[in-house]
């Protein structure tokens, strides 16, 4: 009696293992979104200032803090705009988009906001603006 109760247990369990189930599906899914959200590559300052000529520098910051100065050549759309992503959608996809704030907080969301609108290359600057003064690069009024 006990050996046929647990060969029926085991086959029960052996066909449940085998259902696809919503949970697993769901779990991918959820992977998948935090793989896009990784996607955004941190770059400290002299990387990006290397690499950012390749692409377009995107300034998130608010007109009085780039008003303190700015990395040239940089786009300037505040992040905290109503239309910063009409504004942003300017900017071609196929681009690659370097992304700066005052210390690196605002553009790391920006830089995820664009990943959700479909932008692939998308790079952030590490402690924003202020890292890269403190390494003695260049910024212009």
């Amino acid at each position: 009696m006990k050996t046929n109760l647990l060969s029926g247990l085991l086959i029960l369990s052996g066909l449940y293992a085998c259902q696809p189930s919503s949970t697993t599906q769901s779990t991918t899914t959820e992977s998948t979104n935090q793989t896009s959200a990784a996607s955004v590559v941190t770059l400290n300052a002299q990387e990006f200032a290397t690499k950012s000529r390749a692409g377009t520098v995107l300034d998130v910051r608010t007109a009085d803090e780039i008003a303190q100065g700015k990395i040239e050549g940089a786009v300037e759309i505040d992040f905290y705009s109503a239309d910063f992503l009409d504004q942003v959608s300017q900017i071609s996809k196929d681009q690659e988009v370097y992304v700066y704030c005052a210390v690196g907080a605002r553009s790391e969301e920006a830089a995820r906001m664009l990943l959700q609108q479909g932008y692939t290359k998308v790079y952030h600057l590490q402690g924003g603006i202020q890292g890269w003064s403190q390494e003695g690069l260049p910024v212009v009024r």
